[in-house]
């Protein structure tokens, strides 16, 4: 960096230019230096191991910066001339001038790596200090200056000549910029955002939208080294501080990246571009070489990645702070249809085609930002929730989702609670809980089970793959809320079971076959330990949670029957299959009034059975024909009236301990930047006991 070819990275600490840039001397805002130093071309990493590659070589010179900037005010600087450059970007754009974009976007790539290596080592606080020590001189105000500081005595240079590291306890003068002027912490959060929502996205101006989302990442990024969630952040202060109306455009630029899924041009024209002489022809060229989308060729977007994980950092901040509005939020929760003649103009809400949108989504379920983005999408956007909700082709969303949670025991406890919230936010509909059963599957290739699938409803697998999903974690995981948000979805689903496939009509007792093994196996302990009362406190709340669990089976089991016993002969045939499982629960005090109607069920269908079989043998078939015939004849006054199962999701009153931690590692593990370890103090509850973790979901029964 800091010439006019690539070098490698060990020749970066001993380049000159860096060394002048992070050395005591302060270089005017005004002077040749700046441009001679933007003049370089450098192959900038784009994964986290290379990053860290860099990151190690520029230590030294960054650990300098640490020491100098506070009286040289070359960081300030730096980001002064930033900003000067950013007033000019829209005009040069419009211009084509690439050279111009090109020394904007080394500018802004060694702002990125300086700042980086600050907030990751400083208070934030100090390091905004830093940046407006600032003195913005002019080359002939450094020259007089400099001739001040030579008439000055001896003891005043003494003075101010020891440089050391700013710790939280020796924090060393820092010279003020002008009070009258917009502090330059605020210019820069200011430029980025330019930069993202007004900057046309063209081929050679892809880069530096990716510096300004990594830059805007980075500048957020101090909560990633506060040991809390929603620490107090003077940059994220400043970064809410922005007027509504260029949030919204912000948002709605992000979103458009993540449906628009734009790639970066081609590594020719890239390389082409980085020239004084090719600044004329690579303008030419990109007028005729638009932004292509990843969907024309199935490539991957790293645009796309930056915008929807800067989105999500962005809205999941500053959600239940009273001192604190989050424009961004409020963007994303009040968009609407473009093709709405209703946009509504107050409350700045903007359009997009949610159509494009609902594609995008279903297309990147496959990893956990989209999946979050969808959280935030059908909780908090009615416009967006609703037209989700119509659709009749929701098999595109769902089947994703389901592929995802039936692997549930290869992803993190995180992941596993979005996609059951989502479930349970789609089951709270009663047109989605009858669609899915009118929506046919021919066969499901990831579903693995004994028996081939086929001809199933989407609502049966979503059956399937909810208990699957509540086995699994009975078997390994033990969260004990993870199962009230599987059962909670099953429940809002109940009274619209049609036609249940015979595989999960028979997961749905055999679940309760488990639950009952497992019930006894407790009781039996319990009996055993009479002298020993914690464990005997413990033994006693499982027993509970096994009962509770039991009833909610069964709560399910009866909704179903009450509702459309009719129309569901394959849940009658498994409880005539497995009635055995039912008679040790019979009498027990919180589970015998559900259970009558269960048994009422077992005996009407039994009794027709027992009348078949003196007549002949009969086989698995004629015993659902039998089942089906007799559905007709059944009187449905004949069972006890329960309310209606409903469950509705509720945010739990602090869901930024949940959200933020969960957001940042994202970031850390998908931005393709080098985040060290050693630094990050973030950590969800359920990193360190995954038994117990602090859930988002609060399903309440109205």
């Amino acid at each position: 960096m800091g010439v006019s070819s690539s070098h490698s990275m060990n020749d970066l600490k001993s380049n000159v230019l860096l060394c002048q840039l992070v050395g005591p001397a302060c270089v005017a805002v005004d002077d040749n230096f700046w441009e001679e130093l933007l003049q370089f071309s450098f192959s900038i990493p784009d994964n986290s191991a290379d990053a860290r590659l860099l990151e190690e070589a520029t230590y030294p010179l960054c650990k300098k910066l640490e020491d100098n900037t506070a009286l040289s005010g070359n960081l300030g600087n730096l980001v002064k001339k930033f900003v000067e450059r950013v007033r000019l970007m829209t005009d040069e754009t419009k211009c084509e001038n690439n050279l111009f974009t090109w020394h904007t976007h080394n500018c802004l790539f060694l702002l990125r790596s300086l700042l980086k290596y600050l907030i990751q080592s400083l208070p934030e606080d100090h390091v905004i200090r830093l940046l407006e020590a600032c003195p913005h001189l002019s080359q002939a105000e450094v020259s007089e200056k400099q001739e001040e500081e030579v008439s000055l005595p001896a003891k005043v240079a003494k003075e101010t000549t020891p440089l050391r590291s700013i710790t939280s306890q020796d924090t060393p003068t820092i010279p003020s910029a002008d009070v009258k002027s917009q502090p330059i912490t605020e210019e820069l959060v200011d430029s980025l955002i330019l930069i993202l929502s007004e900057v046309p996205l063209i081929p050679f101006t892809y880069d530096i939208h990716m510096e300004a989302t990594h830059t805007l990442l980075i500048l957020l990024s101090g909560q990633m080294f506060a040991a809390a969630p929603a620490s107090p952040s003077p940059f994220l202060q400043h970064v809410m501080a922005t007027h509504a109306d260029r949030a919204s455009l912000l948002i709605h630029t992000l979103l458009n990246h993540f449906m628009l899924q734009p790639l970066p041009p081609p590594e020719n024209f890239r390389t082409h571009s980085k020239g004084f002489m090719s600044s004329l022809t690579s303008g030419l060229m990109s007028l005729l070489l638009p932004i292509r989308s990843s969907g024309s060729d199935g490539g991957v977007s790293p645009l796309a990645e930056k915008a929807l994980l800067l989105l999500l950092v962005l809205t999941n901040h500053c959600t239940q702070s009273s001192h604190a509005f989050n424009p961004y939020r409020k963007a994303l929760f009040s968009f609407t249809d473009k093709r709405d003649n209703k946009v509504v103009m107050s409350g700045r809400a903007f359009g997009v085609s949610l159509e494009h949108l609902y594609h995008a989504v279903c297309q990147h379920l496959d990893n956990e930002e989209t999946t979050l983005l969808l959280y935030l999408l059908l909780h908090g956007n009615n416009n967006m929730a609703t037209f989700i909700l119509s659709r009749s082709d929701i098999d595109l969303l769902v089947l994703p989702l389901l592929r995802n949670l039936y692997n549930c025991d290869s992803h993190n406890s995180h992941y596993i609670y979005m996609m059951l919230i989502i479930l349970l936010i789609l089951s709270q509909d009663d047109c989605f809980n009858k669609t899915t059963h009118e929506v046919m599957l021919s066969k499901v290739p990831w579903y693995n089970a004994r028996t081939s699938i086929s001809q199933i409803s989407l609502g049966s697998l979503m059956v399937l793959v909810v208990i699957n999903t509540m086995q699994i974690n009975i078997a390994q995981m033990r969260d004990k809320y993870l199962h009230t948000n599987c059962l909670a979805a099953l429940a809002n689903m109940s009274s619209r079971f049609h036609s249940l496939h015979l595989q999960a009509a028979q997961k749905i007792v055999s679940l309760f076959k488990i639950l009952a093994k497992k019930h006894k196996k407790i009781t039996i302990k319990l009996k055993e330990l009479p002298s020993a009362p914690a464990e005997n406190q413990d033994c006693a709340t499982d027993l509970l949670i096994v009962e509770e669990v039991l009833r909610m089976i069964l709560e399910v089991v009866n909704c179903c029957l009450t509702h459309n016993l009719h129309n569901n002969p394959h849940l009658v045939y498994s409880l005539l299959y497995q009635r055995e499982l039912f008679e040790p629960f019979r009498s027990h005090p919180s589970l015998l009034d559900i259970l009558h109607n269960i048994d009422t069920v077992i005996s009407f269908f039994a009794a027709k059975l027992e009348k078949e079989q003196h007549d002949h043998v009969v086989s698995s078939a004629s015993v659902l024909d039998l089942i089906v015939q007799a559905s007709k004849t059944w009187p449905r006054d004949r069972l006890r009236q329960f309310p209606e199962l409903k469950f509705k999701y509720v945010e739990e009153d602090h869901p930024e301990e949940f959200f933020i931690p969960y957001v940042w590692m994202l970031i850390h593990t998908r931005s393709g930047l080098y985040w060290p370890v050693r630094n990050i103090k973030l950590r969800h509850n359920s990193d360190s006991d995954p038994a117990t973790p602090a859930t988002p979901l609060t399903p309440d029964s109205p």
